[in-house]
């Protein structure tokens, strides 16, 4: 079951004091995956250059990359995305790397997922399969007389068990690893100013005319290339049309 915390923030306050503000990673619950949510405007022109240093700092502190992403579909929209998993020692120091200038904090907030049932169940699927191993392994063991079919029966299902056993303990650690480290979600959203402006939208608003003039351009297209293969049959029945009604009309000259 996930429980939600939003924590709403504004660019402005004290950046450094996470205590106050809701930013402090805190102690972390071995059953509890957290991870925070940014949202930061930036300058546009320094959004790459903001992005690659927040990565190379966090990975300074020890962090993991799970996803980057940059795009700028035009000129005062750029946007980019960066997923890392922070270890709560080093959550605070990212934090107070994250809002510092030039970059400000125009959201933030907290989920927490509980992880403990999960953990539970792969617990006692673990356990019961590493029983079941052990009493094959004793059956297999046992020096009583078996027939061929049934150390092979026996062999096959020790396969199995192990093999259960591997994959119970890979999503175990798996579901370890997210409560072990604090994920950090981060959108950057690179922000123009000329002389005190905002001129997104009128880039928006140019690049909407001229996706209206391609998409014209590729209907005229679809067009021709729909009416080109008929032209001769056109063509054709036109010449025999005239024809016909040169023929009628001398007729009746005549």
């Amino acid at each position: 079951m996930a429980l939600l915390l939003l924590v709403a923030l504004g660019g402005c306050g004290r950046p450094n004091d996470f205590a106050d503000s809701g930013l402090s990673g805190g102690a972390p619950d071995p059953r509890v995956e957290v991870k925070h949510f940014f949202t930061l405007e930036v300058p546009a022109v320094d959004l790459e250059a903001i992005q690659r240093k927040h990565v190379e700092e966090c990975t300074r502190l020890g962090c993991e990359l799970t996803q980057s992403s940059l795009g700028r579909p035009n000129q005062g929209a750029a946007k980019a995305d960066t997923a890392l998993r922070v270890p709560p020692q080093s959550y605070d120091a990212f934090a107070a790397i994250l809002t510092a200038p030039p970059a400000r904090m125009t959201y933030h907030s907290v989920k927490s997922i509980e992880l403990g049932a999960p953990m539970m169940d792969q617990e006692k699927r673990l356990a019961a399969k590493t029983k079941l191993r052990e009493r094959l392994t004793a059956l297999l063991n046992d020096q009583s007389v078996k027939t061929a079919a049934d150390l092979i029966a026996i062999e096959k299902e020790l396969a199995q068990a192990q093999s259960e056993i591997e994959s119970a303990t890979a999503q175990l650690d798996q579901l370890h690893r997210r409560t072990d480290l604090i994920g950090v979600n981060i959108s950057y959203v690179g922000v123009v100013n000329r002389f005190g402006l905002d001129l997104t939208p009128v880039y928006q608003a140019l690049q909407a005319v001229g996706q209206t003039i391609v998409m014209s351009l590729s209907a005229l297209v679809y067009t021709l290339a729909a009416i080109v293969p008929w032209l001769p049959i056109l063509a054709v029945l036109v010449w025999l049309l005239r024809r016909a009604l040169r023929r009628r009309a001398a007729a009746r000259g005549t």
